[in-house]
């Protein structure tokens, strides 16, 4: 065997061993929104879609499909080798349960490969009636630590936060953990699941598929929660090799162009590094860059720390020079019919190139390096985008070639919901979050049932310091990782608190250890009577979504649960750092900011209370009430004391608050 030979053969050995190692079930996932996007898709290397439907998605304000195309969209790209998966990922109101149901039943009769939920109640009963039908736990059910995936043992993958680091999402995949992760496109300032910012102040519901993207707009007179674009390109070797199954790129709401290049920028990563000869394909990284950039970020994944572009929350472009005299000194190739961005005195304008010179002579195109005279009047000093060019391809130079996937034959299936037992609360409880000790004390004195203090509090006391009338509870933070879980489950075994307030999916199943009441916080988005029936079987009483309204909670069957009743409402919880105490909008609206832990919290601008209407939520048998209001003293827990004793009608005391969504529903 010659030398030449050799080296060729040993070549593909490597490649054949490194394919075999990591190829199984490998999947690269890409948006679709609309026909043209599900071709591109397809003829640019995905292995696999993901869609909505006009209902029960989070992107209900792009194009989506409806459920008489379903059957055509899975034959086509079944026809094609692809699969597809079907977003059901918003949250879901009692009376909408069944037509849920129903709405799933008919696309798993399409033939769907799988479907995305966001409520882990719904998981059992998925599995049981729908035969073959893959189930994702969605990234809005915030499984950000493998404790929490032990709830959902039975789905097929769970789809992480962006917010996990690549040690965070190696403790997943070390325990078999079938996991998906976003490798590019638009970054969510609050951690994935627990936003009520658009809900609370536009009245659109990012939980419902209709956000308003307030994270978008000026602040501070500024973009300061307006994240950059996640671009992993680099890091799909590591993300591999830490076996991770699914790589999803963001971006139902984008273009069909944006779809087919980063699909083949990640197809063609993916595949380098299957075949030996890892790299990012340059080409299709240039043509990234046109086609929609915020400027790069690697994320969490990179251990980036730079996450925001504070000057416009817009697509920018691949960056071609700075103007000087009329001319730019060209950092990538532009050609006439390109379109730009000029970026001056803080206003973008945009024009095409319809004529261009180098040296004075007219040139169609020109390369990396040369000055250029474009034709357009551009102050000094102002900032060059290159933002489109009909020389990018939306066909690959090579169409894909897959085997055909056999669509399943399935009849439309009509699942049995669980028997809700109609409960109510017979017991009056106060239950109140306080910020520190001495609040806790003066919150006790002041009639509180129960205060919870958080656990990681360094004056948080030893069970026998605790001298107050009310019970002492342990609060656990809404972001842990797994090694920030044990260290809180060790501090309870310690503590030994009287009751638990959690805000993180991962302490559940621990609960057992815990002889004591335990509350989940609203941050778990508890919203219909199959989550209080999750909860329940963990013997835990939910505190529900303050995205319901008046009539909404008392339809409910099971009444054993917390209301929330009064207190800052937590817009926002972020692993960013908003970089200022407070956020000012245009209006003048100021939204506190506070730090919990190693997470931030933005706070509505006016505080909630439903005052008098307590009454209403009492008449219908609701009996255990939440307050979380920082460095207000005892007041509130005296004055809810008062009015439910009492019944004030006093409707000054409502003045500077929000009732929220307590007669206001969202969509």
């Amino acid at each position: 065997m010659t030398t030449a030979v050799l080296v060729v053969f040993i070549y593909f050995m490597k490649s054949e061993i490194i394919s075999k190692k990591y190829i199984d079930q490998l999947e690269l996932l890409s948006p679709v929104g609309d026909w043209d996007c599900l071709l591109a898709a397809v003829q640019n290397g995905a292995d696999a879609v993901y869609l909505g439907i006009k209902e029960f998605n989070a992107r209900l304000n792009t194009r989506n499909f409806t459920l008489e195309e379903l059957n055509k969209v899975v034959k086509n790209a079944h026809g094609q080798g692809v699969r597809v998966y079907l977003t059901l990922n918003t949250l879901v109101k009692n009376n909408e349960l069944k037509h849920f149901f129903e709405v799933l039943s008919q696309a798993y009769s399409c033939g769907i490969d799988g479907v995305i939920v966001q409520h882990i109640s719904f998981l059992e009963l998925i599995k049981r009636n729908f035969p073959g039908l893959a189930v994702f736990m969605s990234t809005q059910a915030a499984i950000g630590n493998p404790s929490s995936a032990l709830l959902v043992k039975t789905a097929d993958r769970i789809i992480l936060p962006r917010e996990l680091n690549m040690s965070e999402i190696q403790q997943f995949t070390a325990r078999h953990i079938n996991t998906e992760v976003f490798i590019h496109g638009a970054l969510c300032f609050s951690y994935s699941g627990l936003c009520l910012f658009s809900s609370f102040v536009s009245s659109r519901s990012g939980n419902r598929g209709s956000c308003a993207q307030l994270c978008r707009q000026k602040y501070n007179q500024s973009y300061p929660l307006s994240t950059k674009e996640l671009c992993t390109v680099q890091r799909i070797p590591e993300l591999i090799k830490a076996g991770v199954k699914g790589f999803k790129i963001e971006g139902r709401m984008r273009s069909p162009l944006y779809v087919a290049v980063a699909t083949r920028l990640y197809r063609k990563a993916i595949d380098s590094f299957l075949n030996g000869n890892p790299g990012v394909p340059q080409q299709e990284m240039a043509d990234m860059e046109v086609v929609f950039s915020r400027e790069f970020t690697s994320g969490f994944i990179g251990e980036d720390t730079d996450f925001i572009s504070p000057e416009k929350p817009m697509n920018r472009g691949a960056y071609l020079g700075t103007a000087r005299n009329g001319r730019i000194v060209v950092q990538r190739e532009v050609s006439t019919g390109d379109g730009i961005g000029i970026w001056q005195d803080g206003e973008v304008t945009g024009a095409i190139i319809k004529t261009l010179s180098v040296n004075g002579k007219p040139v169609s195109a020109a390369c990396e390096g040369e000055t250029i005279d474009p034709g357009l009047e551009i102050k000094d000093g102002s900032k060059i985008y290159l933002t489109s060019s009909p020389h990018i391809p939306i066909q690959p130079g090579v169409l894909m070639s897959r085997y055909p996937i056999k669509t399943p034959v399935r009849d439309k299936v009509r699942p049995l919901l669980p028997a809700i037992t109609a409960q109510k609360s017979n017991i009056f409880t106060l239950l109140v979050k306080t910020y520190s000790l001495a609040e806790a004390r003066l919150s006790a004195q002041a009639g509180a049932n129960i205060v919870f203090l958080n656990i990681f509090s360094p004056d948080f006391p030893e069970k026998t310091d605790w001298e107050e009338e009310a019970g002492l509870g342990a609060y656990l933070p809404r972001i842990m990782n797994e090694t920030e879980l044990a260290a809180a489950l060790d501090l309870l075994r310690t503590k030994k608190p009287g009751a638990v307030l959690t805000g993180n999916l991962g302490f559940l199943p621990y609960r057992k250890e815990f002889k004591v009441p335990v509350y989940a916080d609203y941050s778990l988005n508890i919203f219909n009577d199959m989550d209080i029936y999750f909860y329940k079987q963990h013997n835990v009483v939910p505190v529900m979504s303050p995205e319901l309204t008046l009539n909404e909670l008392s339809a409910l069957k099971n009444k054993n649960v917390a209301i929330f009743c009064h207190g800052d409402i937590i817009l926002v919880n972020s692993k960013i750092n908003p970089g200022a105490p407070k956020l000012v909008d245009e209006k003048g609206a100021i939204f506190p900011v506070r730090q919990e832990k190693n997470y931030w919290q933005i706070l509505n601008s006016r505080p909630f209370g439903i005052f008098n209407d307590i009454s209403k939520l009492r008449a219908v048998d609701f009996n255990q009430f939440y307050i979380d209001r920082q460095d207000r003293g005892p007041e509130t827990v005296k004055l809810y004391r008062a009015i439910i004793e009492y019944g004030f009608t006093d409707r000054k005391m409502s003045k500077g608050y929000t009732s929220g969504h307590l007669y206001k529903p969202v969509a």
